[in-house]
């Protein structure tokens, strides 16, 4: 005996493990949310084109797109025109559309759209870069400047990283001769991007100019340009205005390169508006296109693969257990007298359809009215298997009745009498029935009792919202659910109502 119960406690911590550790995989690997009513911002990105054509020539524009991001998903990608072909390429270390037309004329429109959330993004693979580039020439005048920068530079720095946000710090002080021969009178953020660029190419360090957009609802958002560099390993971004390291979570890089983001050949006047909105969509459902999440197999065989209109039936099944386990505790730790313990689940499962308080009165008036008559036709001292069969019968006409009577009145739930299982009362009557003859009414009368209180109850637990998500979408809970079914198939101690029954012998005993 004792093996067996270590059996069943190794089997329990087996399944609770196992379905902790898949809903533990779920929430911090696949980042799947714990709450149905969960939402992500998902941002539209719109990039407007517009230029002239010049008129019966060949039109070829060419815009630059974001590349691949470890740190978004791609939920659309979207290239509008009319009467245009286009594909996308690599130029260097950009992706770029060329849209085509054999001629054009007048203005034209053409849009890019991508779609990004930040929740599920698929880890891209990254792409290497320069580690050493050449020194450029440079006149005497401006390599005099560069070098008498770049002397406290390296002295005031330990690695390329700190050497990269102080010669940023160095030409943001423009009070300093050297920066303002360098700038030439232009003190634009882009200009000092370019001179500390050109600085750090003279110590031999590759760096490259980013243009990113940022997450922030606007209607006409222009390019903020940024730093970065290759340390061997990954990119590293850089503010250029204050050498802060670390691109901000809400920056999408565009392109790189200084490079104007479109060309137009055969047009004019070519013009670039960027848009940005954001929407808020259910995490659940962003998880549910979200590739490495689809590529799962947890979530490639959940119920989420199903048709919809079968899900609907399994969201309602698979609370099945969380009732089963309710009714294994109110038996096993309460005391509670019930018709077994799949048959309380059953009517929890029928009171869907009429709401707790009418499924509570018709589950009331119908078994009410089946003893009643089941009493009255034990005086004819019919064999059982027929005084059953005449109760039942009995139940049927009684429910056409109630739908009658709720038709006329319009009252609803009146009709939802004919949807209540009927199959479900007419076992509860039969088995009551046959308690009834073989252990009399008191007993009967208690587990009818106890049946409609553990169903209510039952019903009150498998209608929760959040906990019916967190079962569809976890289903390791289910695991979890049958390791403390097995570890409840031991239990020997007191039920409750024992210590109430026993509590007058318990004080004798101390006595």
């Amino acid at each position: 005996m004792r093996g067996v119960k270590l059996h069943a406690l190794l089997l329990a911590l087996v399944m609770i493990g196992g379905g902790i550790a898949s809903t533990v995989y779920q929430v911090v690997v696949l980042n799947i949310p714990m709450s149905e009513s969960e939402t992500d911002p998902v941002w539209v990105i719109d990039a407007r084109v517009s230029y002239r054509a010049s008129g019966n020539t060949p039109v070829k524009v060419q815009l630059f797109v974001p590349p691949p991001s470890e740190r978004f998903l791609v939920l659309n990608e979207s290239f509008i025109s009319q009467n245009y072909g286009f594909n996308v390429s690599r130029a260097g270390t950009n992706r770029q559309v060329v849209w085509s037309s054999r001629r054009a004329q007048g203005e034209q429109t053409l849009y890019y759209r991508k779609t990004l959330s930040q929740r599920f993004a698929e880890k891209a693979v990254a792409e290497s870069g320069p580690q050493f580039r050449p020194r450029p020439p440079l006149e005497e005048p401006e390599r005099i400047a560069a070098e008498s920068l770049l002397a406290p530079i390296r002295q005031h720095s330990a690695d390329v990283e700190t050497f990269i946000s102080e010669a940023v710090r160095r030409v943001n002080n423009l009070s300093d001769d050297n920066v303002r021969l360098l700038l030439a009178g232009n003190e634009s953020v882009s200009n000092r991007t370019r001179v500390v660029e050109m600085l750090l190419s003279v110590a031999h360090i590759p760096a490259e100019q980013v243009q990113t957009i940022r997450l922030l609802p606007s209607q006409n958002q222009s390019p903020e340009v940024w730093l970065r560099t290759y340390n061997g390993e990954r990119w590293i971004y850089f503010n250029p205005v204050t050498g802060e390291r670390g691109l901000p979570d809400d920056r999408v890089v565009w392109w790189s390169g200084v490079s104007p983001v479109v060309e137009v050949e055969g047009g004019q006047n070519a013009r670039v508006t960027f848009s940005v909105t954001s929407t808020e969509v259910s995490a659940i459902q962003l998880a549910q296109t979200s590739e490495p999440v689809r590529r799962s197999t947890l979530l490639n065989f959940s119920l989420y693969d199903l048709p919809v209109a079968t899900q609907e039936v399994y969201r309602t099944m698979i609370m099945i257990p969380i009732g089963v386990l309710l009714i294994l505790m109110l038996r096993n730790l309460v005391g509670m007298h019930t018709l077994g313990t799949f048959t309380p689940v059953l009517v929890a499962l029928a009171f869907r359809e009429t709401e707790v308080i009418w499924g509570i009165i018709m589950f009331t008036v119908i078994t009410a009215i089946g003893l009643s008559l089941r009493s009255y036709l034990e005086h004819l001292r019919l064999q059982l298997l027929s005084r059953l069969s005449v109760v039942l019968t009995f139940v049927v006409i009684l429910m056409a009745v109630i739908s009658l009577l709720g038709h006329k009145l319009g009252i609803e739930r009146g009709l939802a009498v004919a949807l209540f299982p009927m199959v479900i009362l007419t076992m509860v009557i039969e088995r009551l029935s046959i308690m009834w003859e073989e252990r009399g009414a008191s007993d009967a009368l208690k587990a009818a009792v106890g049946t409609l209180v553990a169903a209510t109850l039952g019903h009150l637990l498998m209608t929760q919202p959040h906990l019916a998500y967190l079962c569809f979408t976890f289903p390791g809970i289910l695991l979890v659910f049958v390791g403390i079914m097995l570890m409840m198939g031991h239990y020997r101690g007191y039920r409750l109502t024992e210590l109430v029954r026993f509590r007058a012998l318990a004080k004798k005993q101390e006595r």
